[in-house]
């Protein structure tokens, strides 16, 4: 006699990273928000150092970033144009962007799956090339001048809610970009990066009266 145990299929739900229509998956978004959540931590809590070998001052109400539908939606309209470059402020009022590219000779199809996190990882790598003297943390025109302006909205203190797409089908499918979409949108002159001070501990820390201590992020 041949017996057969069948075992059930253990499947892990992602929850609250599913976008009807969406090309990116559950997971993907979140490995995405991940990312740049760490980012956002290591950055207020002193981790992080720029161009003259000084650590980037500590920060307080840094807020957490959630994924957000709408954006990834607006994010791969604009990534299915194939255009390595901004889309018109117009249609995307209120809204920040970052743009990714990545030639290859053969097909990009096999790297969606980390396409997302790869491009945050380029963006924020632009942080060595900022030069720490200004006392304000204020967006200036020199430090937009730096190069700097992907790792500035990844950073931008107030953003809580990202969106990406990823197009894998440009140019015969050897050129794949990515768009994330942020809101509200930072890298405004005249308006701080993030606000200097000490990470949350506790929600009253948080003028959003929530604290996520770990991290030291702000839930909005």
């Amino acid at each position: 006699m041949i017996l057969f145990i069948i075992f059930p299929a253990i499947v892990v739900a992602v929850t609250g990273y599913n976008c009807p229509g969406g090309k990116l998956t559950a997971l993907e978004r979140k490995k995405i928000v991940g990312q740049n959540n760490k980012y956002r931590s290591d950055l207020i809590n002193g981790k992080l150092k720029n161009r003259n070998g000084t650590y980037m001052p500590r920060g307080k109400n840094m807020l957490e970033l959630t994924w957000d539908c709408k954006l990834e939606s607006s994010a791969q309209r604009w990534a299915n144009q194939c255009i390595f470059g901004h889309s018109p402020r117009q249609q995307r009022e209120g809204v920040g962007e970052n743009v990714y590219a990545y030639w290859s000779s053969v097909s990009v199809e096999g790297l969606k799956k980390t396409a997302g996190t790869d491009a945050g990882k380029s963006w924020w790598s632009k942080l060595p090339k900022l030069y720490e003297n200004n006392p304000s943390n204020n967006m200036t025109w020199k430090v937009a001048g730096q190069g700097v302006l992907h790792f500035t909205q990844m950073a931008w203190g107030k953003t809580y809610k990202i969106g990406c797409g990823v197009a894998t089908q440009c140019d015969g499918g050897r050129t794949l970009i990515v768009i994330c979409h942020y809101s509200p949108g930072g890298n405004m002159v005249g308006e701080v990066i993030y606000h200097r001070g000490n990470p949350c501990k506790v929600d009253k820390d948080c003028y959003t009266k929530k604290c996520l201590s770990k991290s030291g992020l702000c839930r909005k």
